[in-house]
């Protein structure tokens, strides 16, 4: 799913997914951030750093935005954005 810039790609998703169609998206175990800002969830790879994946700016710029950039290491491998219904944890 990475494209062409050579950066990883940050999916919005507002429709339920299975664990299943999640790690697919992100290649692997999955790792799940509350944002308590913006009332969703992060989704990433659980092993993104170890696995050597591209850097996800978007996924990086979201996080700093909800927790501030020095509590915040660089998010790395595609991510996926749950809201709405697609979130986890509930609204």
């Amino acid at each position: 799913m990475n494209n062409q810039s050579g950066t990883a790609v940050t999916t919005f998703v507002k429709e339920k997914l299975t664990l299943d169609q999640m790690q697919k998206m992100v290649g692997g175990y999955i790792e799940v951030i509350k944002l308590p800002k913006s009332r969703r969830e992060l989704v990433v790879n659980d092993e993104g750093k170890l696995r050597g994946m591209l850097p996800n700016h978007t996924a990086t710029q979201l996080l700093q935005s909800e927790f501030g950039t020095m509590e915040v290491s660089q998010i790395v491998g595609d991510a996926l954005v749950l809201c709405g219904k697609a979130k986890l944890g509930g609204c």
